[in-house]
């Protein structure tokens, strides 16, 4: 049973880490950060966690009941809207103040909306809720939500880390953000015109 929460927590921090649109989402709350770029990490984790959860919920719930591909292709539809919100959001902040700690509002609600509609990790999350036992289940979704939280936490740390010890001007920094943020833009148009 151990085995199983171990492979939840390698499946959920394989997909935090694999995951283009975290990275483009995250950069932009990391770069230049200097103090808490965990926690933000954290905080959006948690939401992630606790949307992957309830979608899995739902999976399990109407798994009989909705085509998949229908959900699948509304799910991209709104995770696109959620990477054009950051990464507007994104192009209008300002820049990471040096002794900023907390996270900046609503990054746990983000990381909600990308639990709930990511695809991806739904069809990560399939085989254990069609086929394990209701504990099997329980331990592999609970590992890889902590898997998950605990890979995001750790990249925004890097990447405030890598910042600082590359000592980014405010300039590079600046474009850094930018980039993320128009990237995250173009992706989640990509995922929304995609899925029509």
């Amino acid at each position: 049973m151990p085995l199983i929460a171990l492979a939840g927590v390698g499946s959920g921090a394989l997909h935090a880490l694999a995951g283009p649109d975290h990275l483009l989402s995250l950069a932009p709350l990391s770069v230049g950060r200097r103090q808490g770029a965990w926690w933000v990490g954290l905080m959006w984790g948690l939401g992630h966690g606790l949307g992957t959860l309830l979608a899995a919920g739902a999976l399990l719930v109407l798994l009989s009941a909705v085509h998949l591909e229908f959900v699948d292709r509304w799910a991209e539809r709104v995770a696109g809207l959620a990477l054009l919100g950051m990464g507007v959001w994104g192009l209008t902040r300002r820049q990471a103040v040096a002794g900023e700690a907390q996270p900046p509002r609503g990054v746990a609600a983000v990381g909600l909306v990308h639990g709930l509609t990511g695809a991806s990790a739904l069809l990560l999350l399939l085989p254990v809720t069609v086929s394990g036992t209701a504990l099997e289940q329980a331990l592999f979704l609970g590992g890889f939500s902590v898997g998950s939280t605990l890979a995001m936490s750790a990249l925004t740390a890097g990447i405030a880390a890598v910042s600082r010890a590359r000592r980014l001007s405010t300039k590079v920094a600046a474009h850094v953000t930018r980039g993320a943020s128009s990237l995250s833009i173009l992706l989640g148009g990509v995922w929304m015109a995609g899925s029509f």
